[in-house]
């Protein structure tokens, strides 16, 4: 076995052990980033890598375990949301704890499941713009202030009338515009679209849900007063890189909309227990 000194750590032999230096798959067993997580998770649990000390930065980590970069910050983000590991500024991903804390993981096969929408119910665009983020809305995409995005605003309504499900503002990179012709007159959802006509691949979705008001530019069209309580629905679109490239924005007056999961333990609830296939 092949030691890699900790950067910053205590103990100047300390070594990431645990497995071979070429995180491999053979016949479709675990995904390379599943094996590197797993390792480092071994060598916290037996110590090896103790509380308070720091990891090896990702190159050193790329070039020990032979595999990308993206590889060992998809490992890295599964142990950091495990509560093992955290990033500090200034110091490093330093080790929080010996044992994950139990938690419940929400089993999710395909985006379309953070989608479900009642059936009959439909995208229809009202409007199609560019903007540039300032500071408020830089924050709720979690984008950079100034970024360029073509904002598609569409409302979500029943082919048979009713009151709207809800507003829902679509920010795409100014790249993907071309799909606002599409929106409403195709079939599937709008990330579908644009897989479909640019190549890109959805990698993960990050999901915020919170209690907001209404704003007054929307509540005319949804039938409500400004300031109606609204369950709002951030669901973030990443590629392989973690580059962000659309964001939607829902926002669901009153009881128009209640956002159902099931749950069930995670592996890392114990030692020794598989990835879960979420």
């Amino acid at each position: 076995m092949v030691g890699l000194a900790a950067n910053g750590c205590q103990s100047a032999g300390l070594e990431i052990g645990g497995m071979a230096r070429k995180a491999s798959t053979p016949g479709g067993a675990r995904k390379r980033y599943q094996q590197v997580a797993e390792s480092l998770l071994g060598d916290i649990r037996a110590g090896r890598l103790a509380v308070g000390d720091t990891l090896p930065g990702e190159l050193e980590l790329v070039g020990h375990f032979d595999v990308s970069r993206h590889t060992v910050r998809e490992a890295l983000r599964r142990l950091e949301e495990l509560g093992l590991i955290g990033r500090r500024q200034g110091v490093g991903t330093v080790v929080l704890a010996r044992q994950p804390t139990e938690s419940y993981v929400q089993a999710v096969r395909s985006p379309a499941a953070l989608l479900q929408y009642p059936a009959g119910s439909r995208l229809v665009l009202r409007s199609s713009e560019s903007v540039r983020a300032g500071r408020a809305l830089a924050r709720l995409l979690g984008c950079k202030t100034g970024a360029a995005w073509h904002l598609l605003c569409c409302l979500r309504e029943f082919a048979d009338g009713g009151p709207p499900v809800c507003w829902t503002d679509l920010y795409l990179l100014p790249e993907y515009a071309g799909i606002a012709a599409a929106v409403g007159r195709r079939s599937g959802f709008v990330y579908e679209l644009v897989e479909d006509r640019y190549g890109q691949r959805v990698a993960s979705i990050d999901v915020d849900i919170m209690a907001r008001a209404i704003p007054e530019r929307m509540s005319e069209a949804l039938g409500v007063a400004a300031g109606t309580p609204s369950l709002t629905v951030v669901r973030r679109y990443l590629d392989r890189d973690r580059r962000l490239f659309m964001v939607s924005v829902s926002e669901h007056p009153g009881d128009r909309f209640t956002y159902s999961m099931g749950l069930e333990r995670g592996w890392q609830s114990g030692g020794g227990a598989v990835w879960s296939g979420a």
